[in-house]
């Protein structure tokens, strides 16, 4: 994500887990288009990785408890979407998921 010209910071959530954020993400598709916000994901120390079923945004962007969001366990400024991951974990595959989730949002 560095790569690509983001910031990435470490975040301990309230929940106690570690979560790496993406920040100012823009949406470009959907009904979000042109919307900005940090993603996390959460950090596992699993080998090989394996992302978990979820992807987290700042600020909420969706009124909660549509498109499979909840509150989130990092705090309550973020939205937990649940969306499952069922590629190889590359950065590539990862940044499309995420894109993708936000994307679909009708």
């Amino acid at each position: 994500m560095r790569g690509l010209g983001f910031t990435v910071d470490p975040l301990r959530g309230v929940d106690g887990q570690e979560y790496t954020v993406i920040g100012s993400v823009t949406v470009k598709t959907g009904a979000l288009r042109g919307q900005t916000c940090d993603v996390a994901i959460q950090r596992s120390g699993s080998i090989p990785w394996i992302p978990p079923a979820a992807i987290h945004t700042r600020p909420i962007l969706v009124p909660m408890g549509t498109a499979a969001t909840q509150a989130s366990g990092i705090g309550p400024e973020w939205q937990y979407w649940s969306r499952r991951f069922d590629r190889p974990a590359t950065p590539t595959n990862l940044w499309t998921h995420i894109l993708t989730v936000l994307g679909e949002v009708t």
